[in-house]
């Protein structure tokens, strides 16, 4: 009874192994079958739901390798143009402006900004700047001698009072002989380029002078709300120089000075309006306004110190006077000015001294230097 059920049992165990041995042996030859037939079709998309990507061959060249961990792209990558992309990956790329050129790439060139600004030289090294030939102050020391009885005012420049006298004087040289012309004298390095002299001190310095000698300033003009003439006392000017000749030559200033309505000298009277001060805003410092140029104008300024009692316009198309270029000297020719306040019409004149009497200066007054 045993034996029977025993060999029941391995007949069914047999009869269930055949079937699957079967099975494993055909596999092969079906998927042999199958890629066979694969291969003489032409490449389709694949909808194989198998996780595993295909293998690429290495040869295959429609399929780029895929790198399985790309790099970090490179400072000079972001800087290639596309003709240097298109190039392909042989030929070097520029260094961008912040790095230096790689020393092993012979193709690299450096460019302004890859070399960086040149370090800048020290200041010893600079060439300074310096005046051809003699300064002015340095051609009236040679050429006069101060003035005898004088006291000089100015350390810097060249200015003296007569107090018994009662007269200013300045050295200068003749700057302007024909052009525009808004003044007659303004301080060296303001406003040469429209003015006959050039005078070696500042305006301030000059209305100091005049009030050391008892001269009456006024008030500068006005032109609104309608034009008031500038005030003050009448200063006469003199202008003395020497010629080619050593000729000793002595005018009133108003002679180099022509009115165009005329033609002829000017016969307005200088006052002393005494300019003005205005305040720096920031440093809170206050300036003498005449001496950005306007110590004695033929044209109306409110910042003149001397200015032409009668309305004299500043505008270009309107300028009334013009220099008498025929009776002007050489331009850089040493002058000397002589300022005098005239008396007042109120002041009682001197017997001795009468008010159309005026002394002029000589060449006592303008000794020539040794």
């Amino acid at each position: 009874m045993n034996k029977r059920i025993r060999l029941g049992l391995a007949c069914s165990l047999l009869g269930l192994l055949i079937p699957l041995v079967g099975c494993g042996k055909s596999a092969p030859q079906a998927g042999t079958d199958t890629a066979t037939e694969n291969a003489s079709e032409p490449l389709v998309a694949s909808h194989s739901t198998t996780v595993d990507e295909p293998e690429t061959q290495a040869s295959d060249p429609a399929v780029p390798p895929v790198d399985p961990k790309p790099e970090t792209p490179k400072p000079s990558d972001l800087v290639a143009t596309p003709d240097e992309r298109e190039s392909g990956s042989g030929r070097p790329l520029p260094s961008p402006p912040d790095m230096s050129p790689d020393q092993n790439n012979a193709n690299a060139q450096t460019t302004t900004a890859d070399a960086g600004p040149e370090p800048a030289a020290p200041e010893d090294d600079l060439p300074q700047w310096e005046p051809e030939g003699p300064t002015a102050e340095e051609i009236a020391r040679k050429a006069f001698q101060p003035p005898p009885g004088a006291k000089q005012l100015s350390a810097t420049g060249r200015l003296w009072i007569d107090p018994k006298r009662q007269r200013v004087i300045i050295d200068g040289y003749v700057a302007l002989k024909r052009g525009a012309l808004e003044m007659f004298a303004c301080p060296v390095g303001t406003k040469e380029h429209e003015s006959i002299v050039a005078a070696l001190a500042r305006s301030r310095e000059v209305h100091a002078a005049l009030l050391a000698v008892d001269a009456t300033p006024g008030t500068p003009v006005r032109f609104r709300p309608e034009f008031a003439p500038p005030t003050g006392q009448v200063i006469r000017v003199w202008v003395c120089w020497y010629d080619a000749n050593d000729e000793f030559h002595v005018v009133d200033a108003r002679e180099w000075v022509q009115d165009l309505q005329t033609e002829k000298a000017m016969t307005a009277e200088w006052v002393f309006a005494g300019s003005g001060f205005w305040q720096d805003e920031e440093t809170k410092q206050e300036h003498y306004m005449a001496d950005s140029g306007d110590m004695i104008c033929v044209s109306n300024f409110s910042s003149a110190m001397l200015d032409v009692a009668i309305p004299s316009s500043a505008d270009a198309d309107s300028l009334r006077f013009v220099p008498f270029e025929t009776k002007i000297p050489d331009r850089d020719t040493p002058v000397r000015l002589f300022l005098v306040p005239m008396p007042n019409p109120a002041d009682a004149p001197s017997p001795s001294n009468p008010a159309d009497q005026v002394e002029l200066p000589s060449a006592r007054d303008v000794p020539r230097a040794q």
